[in-house]
């Protein structure tokens, strides 16, 4: 028996995560026609292999049509996405790990023209600067056919096999709702805290009674905008309390800041050179004044951070999801003594820079990742022939004029 806080099991509800490490929610871009497919498939399923205990597929599914992909959004308001997801699904359980996916309504994070030319939706009709959309204050009707949907899709992910779900409110159409500065309304969706949690509290209500009361179902939600006209500290802890207190949710994935421009973002999800665990403190204070499980993930770069936050009690699971797209094998080898061989993620953000500019999801430091199907993550040596190799060139490839490898001949 280990005494790592990092590889001791956690209990939520009736799953037992057989450690302390999760994947959270991020769109890598992989999907097919909306579907994730062998690719997509592969790609958790390597994390899964490496002893992960909880991968959180989609960022994010999006439940309603009028809700266009602004960056290959896995689409989950589809009946054929079923199938897929149990593949994945399967995959994974077939190593003790978890599978969630996270549903959203964009809303105002995404463009008008992406799809059938609908007009997006919000609270209120705030321009987004990232995707620059002029939104359409959501209507009655708007609300209740998107309520609808969110129990439709969560529907699907129970029929799939999934293990749970969480709903994303940062930047998107609930939390649209939440903060004051994007919800100007005057009717029952605006004003005091609880009108504007109405939307949220009624998609979560109709959540709970399309899938019963033991399916998980969580929140990752912004519960500080860190903006002078949005969700102070002060509201975004008293949002969490009544979450946390509604009898409906699992667990609460904390996010602090806002993402409506790349300087923002960047404090969401810090780059090389930011400072590490930036918001690991403040998750830890949410998880103090709720008394209610949270996960969190924003720059936990090295496990050494990763355990100091379990062992610390400010965290139920870490979000370590950079580092495993740069080595989906990081739970396997904290277990067998080997952190020294963990590829680090640095924080260069090329996953992140590709998806924005139309790409898929890439790393520097791992090739492998996103082709598993064609490139091994774990390499092992061969019996065969030895062949001398010239490189020639510069950079980290041409600094030594020629080394010895060892593969098996192919002719």
């Amino acid at each position: 028996m280990t005494t790592d806080p990092l590889l001791q099991p956690y209990r939520l509800k009736h799953l037992t995560f057989k450690n302390r490490l999760m994947s959270t929610a991020h769109e890598p871009a992989y999907s097919e026609e909306g579907l994730p497919k062998e690719r997509y498939r592969l790609y958790h399923a390597e994390k899964a292999k490496g002893g992960i205990a909880l991968t959180m597929t989609a960022g994010s599914a999006i439940v309603s049509r009028d809700s266009p992909a602004a960056f290959g959004n896995l689409q989950a308001y589809r009946d054929e996405i079923v199938p897929w997801m149990t593949e994945l699904a399967e995959a994974c359980h077939e190593h003790d790990c978890k599978v969630m996916i996270q549903l959203t309504h964009l809303g105002r994070r995404t463009g008008w023209n992406k799809a059938d030319w609908l007009p997006v939706l919000s609270a209120s009709p705030v321009r987004e600067p990232a995707h620059r959309a002029f939104p359409k204050e959501a209507e009655d009707w708007d609300i209740e056919r998107i309520i609808a949907d969110y129990a439709s899709a969560a529907q699907r992910m129970q029929a799939a096999g999934l293990d749970g779900i969480e709903f994303e409110a940062y930047g998107h159409l609930m939390d649209g709702f939440w903060s004051p500065a994007t919800n100007h309304r005057d009717d029952d969706y605006g004003g005091a805290l609880e009108n504007r949690m109405r939307f949220s509290n009624r998609v979560i209500d109709a959540v709970r009674e399309a899938v019963g009361p033991d399916f998980v179902v969580g929140v990752r939600m912004v519960a500080d905008e860190d903006l002078a006209t949005g969700i102070s500290r002060e509201e975004g802890i008293e949002i969490a309390r009544r979450l946390a207190g509604s009898g409906k949710i699992d667990f609460l994935n904390i996010i602090r800041g806002h993402i409506e421009t790349d300087a923002a973002l960047a404090d969401v999800i810090p780059i090389t050179g930011m400072r590490s665990a930036p918001h690991l403190d403040f998750a830890g204070d949410v998880r103090a004044a709720t008394g209610f499980p949270v996960f969190h993930a924003a720059r936990i770069s090295d496990v050494a951070t990763a355990r100091h936050a379990i062992e610390a009690g400010k965290l139920d699971m870490v979000g370590m999801t950079r580092p495993h797209i740069a080595d989906p094998h990081i739970a396997r080898k904290v277990a067998a003594g080997q952190e020294h061989r963990i590829r680090p993620c640095v924080g260069a953000t090329y996953c992140l820079d590709r998806i924005y500019e139309g790409g898929e999801a890439l790393c520097i430091h791992n090739a492998a990742t996103g082709r598993e199907a064609t490139i091994p993550h774990v390499m092992t040596p061969t019996e065969g022939i030895l062949k001398r190799v010239v490189i020639v060139g510069a950079g980290p490839g041409g600094w030594k004029p020629h080394a010895w490898l060892r593969r098996e001949a192919t002719r």
